[in-house]
């Protein structure tokens, strides 16, 4: 199992206004609390969260270039792929940004299972990117602006294209029943080979006791 976050967690993409000193310590302590394999924070986070004083952690991923990192899971190798930060204000993405992703999966694909993509391009950016003629990740999991997506087959079946949902208080949950097979012709199929769902965190869920106290001793809410 991967257990993994997209970007803008800490800050928002537009905020209206920063996080606290106080908030933004509690939120770097809970995340490491929950002991996430791969957290994306990007460049404009880090530097929102170093005025704040908070300092990186071994898990945090992203940065001003494209990522590539090889896990092992349970036996499988995953290539996971972090997309950069793209600079504000862009119409499109450049096609050099799309031709280093494609030339990133063309390669691991020779040497993982499973090619993983997490984007912080927002919704209409992760939209150009699906639609490109070379390869794709096996599954991309975007955030950034625009609207959550539960789970969508995007370019033909090829790619798994979830979205993490801004108003927070849920998490995705994506299952791979079939590992991807080595030839063009693969295609991804809802109940077949992949499941994707969302898990609402309502009052049905227990509170954590460590959590708990971490938002006591901090004084946040």
């Amino acid at each position: 199992m991967l257990f993994l976050a997209g970007a803008y967690e800490f800050v928002q993409y537009e905020p209206a206004r920063l996080p606290t000193r106080q908030r933004a310590a509690f939120m770097a302590e809970a995340f490491d609390l929950l002991r996430h394999d791969a957290l994306v924070v990007t460049p404009s986070e880090r530097q929102a969260l170093d005025r704040l004083g908070v300092k990186p952690r071994p898990y945090w991923l992203g940065s001003t270039r494209l990522e590539r990192h090889v896990l092992n899971v349970g036996g499988i190798k995953v290539g996971l792929l972090v997309l950069p930060e793209l600079p504000r204000g862009l119409r499109s993405v450049p096609r050099s940004f799309v031709h280093q992703v494609e030339n990133a999966v063309r390669e691991l694909r020779g040497s993982v299972q499973l090619v993983v993509a997490m984007s912080p391009w927002g919704y209409a950016r992760e939209q150009e990117l699906l639609k490109a003629e070379g390869p794709l990740p096996h599954v991309l999991l975007g955030s950034g602006p625009g609207v959550g997506v539960v789970g969508l087959l995007a370019a033909g079946g090829r790619t798994a294209w979830m979205r993490s949902y801004p108003e927070g208080r849920s998490f995705l949950c994506l299952d791979v029943l079939e590992l991807p097979r080595g030839d063009s012709t693969f295609k991804w199929t809802e109940g077949q080979n992949i499941r994707m769902t969302l898990f609402g965190l309502g009052e049905q869920y227990q509170e954590d006791q460590q959590m708990l106290s971490l938002m006591h001793a901090k004084g946040t809410d």
